[in-house]
């Protein structure tokens, strides 16, 4: 599969102090979809804008479907044609009906091709049903799925989205976002996804990058990430872990508290200092001498504070 992003030490500041974004270098396949996380500041949105050709590198290159991209400075209108950034602002034309907001995109076609290019996308998009009504008739869904519609006008060979699905409530967010890459993987396009929720790119991405300080720590298959952190930071970030020291041993490990089972024969013992309900399981802090802190467990039934147990990792 053939390379449609290349970027190699780029680095982008603001100021003297502190990069923003410091010598990151990575590849993205054509029509892989890339989850990129990081807590805020961390330089996730500038490295978007830099893809996008909305701001200018300090230092290294960047090539998208065999073309550099520069940003203000090499383009009197910065931004690519075939490069469409989505944000989690919809920015729909709330006075036009969703099949005139994605016309208007395309404004310039003669009238027969655009109106079938308006209906393939209305299509593709899941939206026939809505050709007629406003923004403000639409759920949150639906409006992404228009502002997907309005990114794919054009054909773009690569979509950049920055936190997509932050003003969406939680109940709906896993349909819509599997809807939504569905759609783009559809497309056939490449897609950079920029979050801060690691929920948003475990389920959906091929790979995703962590971003620490405007430094690339770490590249991987979500799967690998989460069981193989090369630090504390992503270990953290991907959800619940004990990173933790055995007594008498130099270098702290990462457990996850799914990978340790309450058990009658266990090889550790431990009490049980706090404990929360958390709907599909409870969290359980647990203090062991086999351990330099207490350590989180999940179970299935409540425990009590102060209850002496045995469990395996």
């Amino acid at each position: 599969m053939a390379i449609a992003i290349k970027v190699k030490g780029i680095s982008k500041s603001y100021d003297s102090k502190k990069d923003a974004v410091k010598n990151i270098s990575f590849n993205v396949k054509e029509g892989e979809v890339i989850g990129v996380l990081g807590e805020s500041g961390s330089g996730k949105s500038t490295l978007l804008r830099l893809l996008a050709g909305l701001e200018d590198a300090d230092k290294g290159a960047i090539t998208i479907s065999n073309e550099v991209i520069t940003g203000p400075i090499g383009n009197l209108v910065p931004g690519y044609d075939f490069i469409r950034m989505v944000y989690q602002n919809f920015k729909l034309q709330r006075f036009k009906t969703i099949r005139d907001n994605v016309a208007s995109e395309i404004y310039f076609l003669e009238e027969d091709e655009r109106n079938k290019r308006v209906d393939e996308l209305l299509e593709l998009c899941l939206l026939t049903s809505k050709v007629d009504s406003f923004p403000h008739e639409l759920s949150g869904g639906q409006q992404q799925r228009v502002a997907i519609a309005l990114a794919l006008s054009m054909e773009p060979e690569v979509v950049l989205m920055d936190e997509p699905f932050s003003n969406l409530d939680s109940p709906m967010k896993m349909i819509i976002r599997q809807d939504v890459i569905s759609i783009l993987r559809n497309a056939g396009v490449t897609v950079l996804m920029v979050s801060h929720d690691h929920a948003d790119a475990m389920s959906v991405a091929d790979r995703i990058m962590i971003i620490e300080n405007g430094e690339l720590v770490q590249i991987d298959t979500p799967q690998k990430l989460y069981n193989h952190p090369k630090s504390e930071y992503i270990a953290n970030f991907l959800g619940p872990t004990n990173y933790i020291k055995s007594k008498g041993k130099r270098k702290p490990i990462s457990i996850r508290p799914e990978k340790i089972k309450i058990s009658s024969n266990g090889n550790h013992e431990g009490v049980v200092m706090e404990t929360y309900f958390q709907g599909m399981h409870y969290h359980n802090y647990v203090k062991s001498d086999s351990f330099d802190q207490n350590i989180l467990l999940y179970s299935e039934s409540e425990l009590v504070i102060g209850e002496k147990l045995k469990f395996d990792i």
